[in-house]
């Protein structure tokens, strides 16, 4: 092939892209959503299952910002599978769209914040402040991306959907990560206090 037929192949395939509607976007978004709400069901399941092996940790006074931290993580896989659902609603106007997706970004956002704010630090349960502010920045990112792909949706703009990929990949990415941190951090407190 020569590059004026790639080039010519490339603007055409372009061009269909940018002809789709909203409703055609979201479909082929379909297995994406599929996949991210399916695996948020599944590492929140987990998560309770885990957790509840060391309630008896979580609910102590000096690691309330651990159980926290494990909320915020539960919301996210919660957040994840509610925005998968919504995306995966048959029938799509941008306006819709664009409300549901900024509602999910706004709650996130708020939740994370007010759930965090909310717990004292304790420094000796195993995770520093700055440790947990870095565990809360990928989702505040995510839940802004969020936000941004709604604008996008409803300025009109479908190709904004992309940074659904961004967002669903740093919110579950972080949850999977700090439930993992979590499970080992509590585990060597009670490995800790059981040899003192």
């Amino acid at each position: 092939m020569t590059p004026a037929l790639l080039l010519e192949g490339a603007a055409a395939a372009a061009g269909a892209v940018h002809e789709l509607t909203l409703d055609e976007w979201v479909d082929r978004w379909h297995e994406f959503y599929l996949m991210a709400g399916t695996a948020a069901v599944t590492l929140a399941g987990l998560l309770f299952v885990a957790l509840s092996l060391h309630l008896d940790r979580l609910v102590e006074e000096s690691h309330e910002h651990l159980l926290a931290l494990a909320r915020v993580t539960l919301l996210s896989f919660t957040f994840v599978l509610m925005v998968s659902m919504f995306m995966l609603v048959p029938t799509h106007s941008p306006l819709q769209t664009a409300i549901q997706l900024g509602v999910m970004g706004i709650a996130g956002l708020w939740f994370t914040f007010r759930l965090t704010r909310a717990a004292r630090h304790h420094d000796e349960a195993g995770f520093s402040r700055g440790q947990i502010r870095k565990r809360l920045m990928f989702p505040a990112i995510g839940y802004i991306l969020i936000l941004l792909t709604a604008v996008g949706v409803a300025l009109g703009i479908p190709e904004m959907l992309f940074m659904m990929v961004g967002s669903m990949t740093m919110i579950l990415g972080n949850a999977a990560g700090t439930s993992w941190e979590l499970l080992v951090q509590i585990a060597k407190h009670r490995r800790a206090a059981h040899k003192g």
